[in-house]
């Protein structure tokens, strides 16, 4: 799956840096543009970037893409156009069928936008092909409990003002519970410190509470901060010690293994010192510049390389799907549009993408399973 950190803090450096894009280069051939959710939600994320473009004040800062540059506000123009066919190509979907609808897509995007492919360097696993690697992410879903009680007895916390609490290790919060009692539970939860974990790797995620009335309530959970400590996957101490078969580290493996054998947990999970703080959004969690990410049309990149968020992108890959007969895991074919709307710390190179999948188990199964390469596309109007 994929590994994400969202590590925002960091993209305060990102001043400092030279205001380009990483090597791209132009495609001059035609692409097929089509979408596999026939552009459901898409204009929600399109709004949603607008919404941050709108209170920027620097859409004149300039950046580059292969040869040419470009001011920030492009990209605004460029989600603005894309909305109009957007909203062209679903009302066509009424009354025409996918092929004319998608064709006459295609035509208006290869006619009205210069298309660009990020250019893999020697150390990426796309080099050889000149493709993007994949992988995925979702926001895990929680019980929780405004109260501490037996079943809910882990806590979420929020970032805390002293500097000395927000340095804490895991092994220091987990296990030697020195932020209990200091104000700073947001939620205690049913579930177990590794599904808290597993909440920090994807940066945010819900928590669905039952009222005294019996009624449910969902808050969000988006990033607030970090500890500063280093981020380790524990698949790598489980393996070092013996703990997982070879070949057998998936988060399956690792959870079976940890609730079968509870007097190495401790081990295990301070094993990443990093911690995550979290707060509660009324959106879904949080990308860069506070924009909330839509499922199935965010992605994130590598703050190193990518310092402009925003960009339209085409994607063309394969998802990973679940065979219900024999629980085989095939993959299949799929291309949608994506706007590049988050970050995070494992994220590296050139080539290289995180799509961001959303709540549910089906979102899950894609982000434990999804790792291959396929084409990516950034757009921007001409």
């Amino acid at each position: 799956m994929r590994h994400l950190m969202l590590i925002l803090t960091l993209l305060s450096f990102t001043a400092f840096a030279k205001n380009r894009l990483p090597t791209t280069q132009r495609v001059y051939q035609s692409i097929d543009f089509s979408d596999d959710l026939n552009l459901s939600n898409m204009v929600k994320a399109i709004d949603r970037q607008l919404v941050s473009f709108n209170s920027q004040s620097n859409l004149n800062k300039q950046f580059k893409l292969g040869t040419l540059t470009y001011k920030r506000k492009r990209l605004k123009d460029s989600l603005i156009l894309f909305k109009a066919l957007v909203n062209e190509t679903k009302t066509c979907l009424l009354t025409d069928t996918e092929k004319n609808c998608y064709s006459a897509l295609s035509q208006k995007m290869n006619d009205q936008f210069r298309v660009y492919r990020p250019m893999p360097k020697k150390n990426e696993p796309g080099y050889a092909t000149g493709e993007t690697l994949f992988t995925a992410y979702y926001s895990p879903d929680l019980h929780g409990s405004k109260t501490k009680t037996e079943i809910f007895k882990h806590a979420i916390y929020k970032m805390p003002k002293s500097a000395e609490l927000r340095s804490l290790t895991r092994e220091q919060i987990d296990f030697e519970n020195k932020l209990s009692g200091k104000n700073l539970e947001i939620f205690y939860v049913k579930e177990s410190l590794y599904d808290i974990w597993l909440l920090h790797v994807e940066g945010g995620g819900r928590i669905q509470v039952k009222n005294e009335d019996g009624t449910i309530e969902y808050f969000y959970l988006s990033y607030a901060g970090a500890n500063g400590q280093k981020f380790k996957m524990l698949y790598h101490y489980m393996n070092a010690h013996g703990m997982l078969e070879e070949g057998k580290t998936s988060i399956a493996h690792q959870r079976e293994y940890l609730e079968n054998n509870p007097e190495d947990q401790k081990d295990v999970m301070s094993s990443c010192p990093s911690y995550i703080f979290f707060k509660v959004t009324t959106d879904e969690p949080l990308g860069v510049n506070n924009i909330p990410l839509t499922e199935n049309r965010s992605l994130a990149t590598d703050y190193r390389r990518y310092k402009e968020y925003g960009i339209l992108n085409f994607i063309m890959g394969n998802l990973p799907h679940r065979v219900e007969s024999t629980d085989e895991v095939i993959l299949k074919p799929f291309s949608r549009f994506m706007i590049n709307q988050d970050t995070g710390g494992a994220i590296r190179g050139n080539a290289r993408s995180d799509l961001y999948f959303g709540f549910g188990k089906k979102a899950e199964f894609t982000a434990n399973h999804l790792k291959n390469l396929g084409k990516q596309y950034f757009l921007i109007k001409k």
